[in-house]
């Protein structure tokens, strides 16, 4: 009777003891170390085997009892770093993330004119020599533009503005008053100290767009191809 009690309460302090798995996303999953691979790692929660991919966990905290069963527990996993981020050389200059790198924007400069109106007074516009750029995308590419700063800098300073094409020339929307001239929604995030990908809010059309920072009459073109 005494020995079954033993095994019993042996059992049970066994069953109290549990591994923790540190997830990178701050998660913790408490269970039991299976083992793994380079690519993954096996841990047993509830009775169910689970595999998490080895970069995503930070560290492994063995508690359980591995004399039950002759195995010594494994050595904690390496936290793996996450991988660098891809900056640009420019500080100021926007570019285009592309497959294999950053990709060039047409730099050019915008004047600023009056459309036609009663006694000179029309809208005004922002005219770019040139009636398409020579960068292109395809309709359907996810565009994502990347831009380092300064830390003073804001990055809401950047719009998107889509151009009208005409013989010559594109131009901006109309805008009363000497404005700027309407934007398109972007969506902002921060990837770094001083580094931003901008991405337009909904998918942009075949034609001509400029990527330019407010007050300024510097420009960024590329177009947007069928």
């Amino acid at each position: 009777m005494i020995a079954r009690f033993a095994i019993v309460l042996l059992a049970l302090l066994a069953a109290g003891q549990a591994d923790t798995l540190r997830l990178r996303n701050g998660d913790a999953v408490t269970g039991s170390w299976l083992g793994g691979t380079a690519n993954e790692v096996r841990f047993m929660v509830d009775d169910r085997v689970q595999k998490y991919p080895r970069a995503e966990v930070v560290s492994v905290d063995f508690t359980s009892i591995g004399a039950s069963s002759g195995i010594a527990p494994a050595a904690p996993v390496t936290p793996v770093a996450p991988p660098p981020v891809l900056e640009p050389n420019q500080t100021g200059v926007p570019f285009l993330r592309g497959a294999s790198g950053f990709i060039s924007l047409e730099r050019t400069y915008a004047m600023q004119v009056r459309n036609n109106g009663m006694y000179g007074m029309g809208p005004t516009v922002y005219r770019i020599q040139g009636p398409q750029s020579p960068v292109r995308v395809r309709e359907g590419d996810k565009i994502v533009f990347v831009v380092r700063l300064n830390s003073r800098d804001d990055p809401r300073r950047f719009e998107l503005y889509q151009l009208e094409s005409r013989m010559g020339y594109r131009q901006t929307q109309p805008s009363m008053g000497g404005g700027p001239p309407p934007g398109l929604p972007v969506t902002i995030n921060k990837i770094s100290d001083s580094t931003y990908e901008i991405t337009p809010a909904r998918q942009l059309y075949p034609g001509e767009y400029s990527f330019s920072p407010m007050g300024s009459n510097e420009s960024y073109c590329f177009g947007v191809s069928y």
